[in-house]
């Protein structure tokens, strides 16, 4: 009986080869979560030496494709290595997820001969079987549930409820996500301005994973400002929700010059008392506390 968290993916659109696109790790017990899959994803759920089989829900807060890209290498992996014998993979995200996975896994979809060849061919029907499936076989069906601001998911021994935060509307809606279990909670910020949305929904949460795209004070424009947080923004939001730990992630460049990553932390410890990670790929975190431990 556990929960754990992993961040697979810190990095943004920005391509780099030691920060994959956003993307989180959460297994509860048997259940096991992802919350987006941006490029690389696929390649740190391996590293990381869990199967894409074992992926039972998908939370997508939205469809940047630095949030969602190895969506259909997530969905056509856990299928084809699946062999028919687990169920279609859950996916909830914000509008237009429905028609994103249709035109990517429909009759007519990107993926339709792929999957027309892996279905019906006599030497992919051959190698389905080896693996142990059992013809006819089907295709990739996820079942997808679109969610928006106020929304709760429930099932036994979890529930996620939904907050819109601010980011690119009107062309996309951005979510964020609050987990809640019987062994803590951890609030998914998705990308966004401060926003009062999202300070409730993080409200007294064990975990806050936020965005922190910027230097607060050397980025001024508010043409990004309006729709991404900076370190300060992270720091007050993780104050003003009394969360226990606040992780950041989404890192830029900006942030990875040598002496910039010990001002970022210093300068949100100025605001925000309580646990904070600055976010690398493959990070466990620790979800009970950080305590420093004994010198051997």
């Amino acid at each position: 009986m556990s929960l754990s968290l992993t961040l697979l993916g810190t990095g943004t659109p920005a391509p780099l080869t030691h920060r994959a696109g956003s993307s989180y790790l959460v297994i509860l017990d048997e259940k096991v979560f992802l919350f987006d899959c941006g490029p690389g994803c696929v390649r740190r759920l391996l590293q990381k030496g869990v199967s894409p089989t074992r992926i039972t829900n998908l939370f997508l807060t939205h469809l940047h494709y630095d949030h969602c890209v190895d969506y259909g290498y997530l969905v056509l992996t856990r299928w084809d290595q699946g062999s028919g014998r687990i169920p279609d993979l859950e996916v909830y995200g914000p509008e237009h997820t429905a028609r994103m996975t249709g035109l990517l896994f429909g009759e007519t979809g990107v993926f339709g001969p792929d999957l027309a060849a892996r279905t019906r061919h006599p030497g992919s029907e051959f190698i389905y079987e080896m693996r142990g499936g059992i013809l006819p076989r089907r295709r990739p069906e996820p079942a997808v549930t679109e969610v928006a601001h106020g929304t709760v998911v429930k099932q036994d021994g979890w529930r996620v409820t939904v907050a819109e935060v601010v980011h690119c509307q009107p062309q996309l809606v951005c979510l964020a996500y609050r987990l809640d279990t019987p062994y803590g909670s951890i609030v998914f910020g998705g990308d966004t301005a401060p926003k009062e949305n999202l300070t409730r929904l993080a409200e007294g949460a064990d975990t806050l994973v936020h965005m922190c795209h910027f230097i607060n004070g050397v980025v001024t424009d508010p043409r990004l400002t309006g729709c991404c947080s900076g370190h300060l923004d992270a720091a007050r939001t993780a104050r003003d929700a009394s969360v226990n730990t606040l992780i950041l992630v989404h890192i830029t460049e900006q942030l990875e010059r040598p002496g910039i990553r010990e001002r970022v932390l210093c300068e949100v410890g100025g605001i925000f008392d309580g646990h904070i990670i600055f976010g690398e790929d493959l990070l466990d975190v620790p979800l009970g506390g950080i305590e420093p431990e004994a010198i051997r």
